[in-house]
Parts: structure tokens; C-alpha cells; sequence
């Protein structure tokens, strides 16, 4: 019975690597014959499509030139898709559910693991330590099941950050068609062809939630950086070095010290999401609980984001690319403590008002 679990676990796990990795060692292949290379062999799109594969679970690389930590977010959607389809078999040779994940999980990462060591080459690496790492917690949380009736709260303030996110898009978006000329003529300097054009915005749209939670912070008044000596916020634009790349045009070329008073933005976020966990119909204590409870697992969120949405980006140069997580929670914690006392002190001060009336 155990050994038929196994099995089929390793079996399931083997089909979702290779569910994600084929499609993307086709896309290597076609880019590879496309660009009429005369000095590469076919090697070059195998380990560029394991190198696909393990930048879609967001592993950092390491690069002559540097790193490559800078990954993009939407990308991860694809091999949780593929490592769901594969839970229902599993789930079949096993007794236990959290059994079946974990198995599940452990086979995926050391599949990925193997592919990881298996594409190094002339210096470039994935990180074998943080591989396997990032595989498996991706693999657990793609077979997680959320019972969203019990989690109401917490899904409540997904929405919420999923809002804020959508506005930082949208900022970032309307910044690109301000500066739509000058995404003409990088493009046709870039030259890069049909295929490379589609590849392009492909790569540009998959780092879009990256975009996102920048523009957001500059909106909001915490800034963002691009590279090491570059630091940008409403009162502040300081560019250095940047890439021939067409998203890029987006980066803000002037001031705007009025967006100072925008990071009360979060204050309000996390308001919000107090008013909507204190409305419900449980005693205090219980939703004072909730309340705390909830709003640390949305602070747990926002905080694994950040540190996933940034990074180096290829050189030294480029480090980090995005924002400062740390700055940023730092803002996004000082928001939720003075949300909770606002929604925790200032019901109890009302009552005793109304009390000594």
C-alpha cells in the first residue's frame, strides 16, 4: 500500500514537471531556431527551458555578470496549475490528505532539484539550496483547500490588496501611455523581430504584479528603488543606469511631493478591513481574536509580495530592482497597529462616553 502511494505520487509529481517544463522547452526551441544561431547547439534551449522552468517557481539565479533575483510573479501561476492537476490521483493512493501533499510536495522538489543541478552551465546557477525550498512550499500551497465561509476575514482583505494592487496597475499602465513614443522607438531600436516582440510583451505582462506593488509604493508615497543608487518617491527621482527595455518608460521622470500624504492609503486599508471582521455577529473577545489574527496573516501576505517582487536584476548595478520590502512593511505595519487600536479603543472610548451621558 505504501509503496503504491509512493508511486503514484512520484508518478503525479514527474507529470506536473513535465506538464510545465515541455511547454516552456518548446518556447526555448522556437526562440532558439528562430534567432538563427550558428554557433549553439542544442543544448542551449534544454538548459534554457530548465532555467525557464525554475524562474517560473521564482528561484533565484546566479549569473556571471551578477544575479537574477528580480523574477516574475504572475509566472508562478502556471506550475501551481500543473501541480494542481495532479493532486487528484494522489490523493486516491493516500488515506490522509496532508499526507499526500507532503509526499506530493517532497517528490516535486527533488524532481526540481535535479533539473536545477542538471542545467549549470559557464556560470549560470539556481540556488540549490533555496530550490527545493520554494518547490515545495509552492507545491503545499497549490494543493492546499481554503474553506472560504470560515476564512471570510482573510479573504476579505485578499480582495482588498488585490483592489490596492489593481490601482498600482492601473498607475503603472497610464504612466506607460504617457511615454507611449518613447516604447516606440525602443522597440524598434530593440529590433527583436515577431517572435522576439511576442516573447517581450509576454515577459512584460508576467512581471506585471512586480509593476504593480512598485507603483503602488510610489503612489503611496513609500517609493520604490531601481538599482543602487536609485530612489524613487514623490519627492524624489533618481534614476541611474536602466536597461533598453519598453516597460521601463513607466519609470517617473518628475516629482509629485503631494503623494506624501497618500500612505494613509494602507491606514485605510486595514480600517476597512477591521469594520468588516468587527460588523460580524460573534463576542468581543472572539473578534477581537479574529481581528488580530486575520490581519497578521494579510500582513504575512503583503510582506512575502514585497520580498518576492524585488531583487537584483542581472548586475550589481541593478540591486535591488523594486521595492524595499522592509521599508515597506515597516509603513504597512505602522498602519495596521494604528487601524487595530482605532478599531479595538475606539468602540470601548464611545461606550463610556454614551455611558457617563
Amino acid at each position: 500500500m505504501i509503496a503504491r502511494a509512493l508511486g503514484v505520487s512520484f508518478r503525479q509529481a514527474l507529470r506536473s514537471v513535465a506538464l510545465t517544463l515541455f511547454p516552456l522547452a518548446f518556447i526555448a526551441l522556437f526562440s532558439w531556431a528562430s534567432a538563427g544561431s550558428t554557433t549553439g547547439s542544442t543544448s542551449d534551449p534544454v538548459r534554457a527551458s530548465a532555467w525557464l522552468y525554475l524562474g517560473a517557481h521564482l528561484v533565484p539565479f546566479t549569473v556571471p555578470s551578477g544575479k537574477l533575483t528580480f523574477l516574475p510573479l504572475l509566472a508562478i501561476l502556471y506550475p501551481m496549475w500543473a501541480i494542481r492537476r495532479g493532486l487528484p490521483m494522489v490523493e486516491g493512493a493516500f488515506n490522509k490528505l496532508n499526507g499526500a501533499r507532503v509526499i506530493y510536495a517532497l517528490w516535486y522538489s527533488i524532481l526540481s532539484e535535479l533539473l536545477a543541478l542538471a542545467s549549470r552551465y559557464h556560470g549560470v546557477s539556481a540556488n540549490l539550496y533555496l530550490t527545493p525550498l520554494f518547490t515545495f512550499l509552492i507545491a503545499m500551497v497549490a494543493t492546499a483547500r481554503f474553506n472560504q465561509s470560515l476564512n471570510r476575514s482573510f479573504y476579505f482583505g485578499l480582495h482588498l490588496l488585490s483592489i490596492a494592487m489593481g490601482v498600482g496597475a492601473l498607475a503603472f499602465t497610464f504612466s506607460l501611455i504617457q511615454h507611449w513614443g518613447d516604447i516606440k522607438s525602443i522597440s524598434v531600436v530593440l529590433g527583436s523581430g515577431i517572435v522576439g516582440g511576442v516573447l517581450t510583451t509576454l515577459l512584460q505582462l508576467l512581471y506585471l504584479p512586480n509593476f504593480a506593488l512598485a507603483a503602488l509604493a510610489y503612489i503611496t508615497g513609500i517609493g520604490f528603488n531601481f538599482g543602487a543608487t536609485s530612489f524613487n518617491h514623490g519627492s524624489l527621482t533618481g534614476l541611474g543606469q536602466i536597461p533598453a527595455l519598453p516597460f521601463l518608460t513607466a519609470l517617473p521622470t518628475t516629482t509629485h511631493p503631494e503623494l506624501k500624504y497618500a500612505v494613509a492609503a494602507w491606514f485605510l486599508l486595514f480600517v476597512l478591513l477591521m469594520l468588516f471582521i468587527l460588523q460580524e455577529s460573534a463576542p468581543t473577545l472572539v473578534r477581537t481574536q479574529i481581528l488580530i489574527s486575520q490581519g497578521v496573516r494579510i500582513f504575512i501576505v503583503i510582506a512575502v509580495i514585497a520580498y518576492l517582487s524585488a531583487g537584483e536584476l542581472l548586475s550589481s548595478s541593478l540591486n535591488p530592482v523594486g521595492v524595499l520590502w522592509l521599508h515597506l512593511l515597516a509603513y504597512v505595519a505602522a498602519a495596521f497597529g494604528a487601524a487595530t487600536l482605532l478599531a479595538l479603543y475606539l468602540p470601548i472610548g464611545i461606550a463610556r462616553l454614551v455611558r457617563r451621558e
